[in-house]
Formats: C-alpha cells, sequence, structure tokens
C-alpha cells in the first residue's frame, strides 16, 4: 500500500484510506456545528425567558388619524398591575374607530409565565387573545372562530397589533370601555 493514501485508525491500528480521514474530519465539523448551534440556542431562549416586570400602560395607535373630531384607525389601552410573579390584573380596550367605533374590551385577572398572559373570554371559547410582552410593549394576537364578532367584541374588532409602553407605573384598573365612551362623546 501506497503510505500516502493509507493512515492506520487511532482505536484500532488498522489501515485507513485518505477518504475515510475526509469523511471523519467532515462529520466531526458538521457535530461541532450542531453542538454549537444547540449551545446558541439555549442561550437565547435563556434571554427570552428572563422576567418582565409589566406593570404599565401600553397603548395602540396603529394609523390612527383625527379627521373633524372623529378618530379613524384602530386605537386602544392595555393597563397591566402585576399581582405576584405569576398574575397580573389587566384592563384592555380596542376601537375600530369612526364611523361605527365598533370595540371590545375587558378586565380580568391572567396567568402570567415566561412574559406571556393569555385570555379566553367565558362567552366565546374558540376565541383567544395573547398577550407577548418585551420591554418596550405587548404584540397582541387574536385567534377565534367568528370573524364578524368573535371574543365578545364588537362587529368586526380585531385586538391584533403592538401596544407600545406609555408608562412603567402601577395603573388604575379601571373600565377602559366605559373610559373611552366618555371620552369620544367629549370630542364630537
Amino acid at each position: 500500500a501506497n503510505p500516502a493514501t493509507v493512515h492506520e485508525c487511532p482505536s484500532c491500528a488498522k489501515p485507513l484510506p485518505l477518504c475515510a480521514i475526509f469523511t471523519c474530519k467532515i462529520m466531526i465539523a458538521i457535530l461541532a456545528l450542531i453542538l454549537l448551534h444547540q449551545d446558541i440556542r439555549k442561550d437565547s431562549s435563556k434571554a427570552i425567558s428572563k422576567f418582565i416586570n409589566p406593570n404599565g400602560t401600553y397603548r395602540l395607535g396603529k394609523n390612527k388619524t383625527n379627521k373633524s373630531g372623529e378618530i379613524y384607525g384602530y386605537f386602544g389601552e392595555v393597563r397591566i398591575k402585576l399581582i405576584d410573579s405569576s398574575k397580573i390584573a389587566m384592563s384592555f380596550y380596542v376601537c375600530k374607530g369612526a364611523p361605527g367605533y365598533n370595540s371590545g374590551s375587558f378586565i380580568d385577572t391572567l396567568d402570567y409565565n415566561k412574559n406571556q398572559s393569555f385570555y379566553i373570554p367565558d362567552d366565546d371559547k374558540t376565541c383567544r387573545l395573547t398577550f407577548s410582552f418585551n420591554k418596550k410593549g405587548i404584540t397582541v394576537t387574536q385567534t377565534q372562530d367568528n370573524l364578524n364578532s368573535g371574543c365578545g367584541f364588537g362587529h368586526g374588532v380585531f385586538a391584533d397589533g403592538y401596544y407600545k409602553r406609555v408608562s412603567r407605573e402601577v395603573p388604575e384598573i379601571i373600565d377602559l370601555q366605559q373610559e373611552n365612551s366618555d371620552q369620544k362623546s367629549v370630542t364630537r
């Protein structure tokens, strides 16, 4: 055998062709990449699960315009009060704006785990609002079967969107539907 093409296996001392050595090196490199990728995923999941204190007031104002005293486009507010590390009190309000001002709201105590909370209303078990918190706000995702008036909200109202944190102070948990109704009657 040509010494340039044959090597001994370190574990059994039998000759190995160069191609087997090359294949072995590739496999070791792939294994190292897989292990490195798993370590990176572990580190990123630790960063994601770092506790975020959700206390504060958050506002939705995507594409909101004011024309002749009427508000067009979605707007809303969420107030969160941390009860303990696994429970929050929430008052929630979202509105489609003019011309109908269809809206939805609730006040409830929710579980808070891994910087998320979920709301499923008693009157619509197909509805699920997911609240995903980060330091600057909440991403709200809504799923339901009835797209016309699911979640107990008004016709065609969807809570989806990013609610930006506007205050870190512990808010008063009140009926935001009533508060916003009072404000609309003042602006009209």
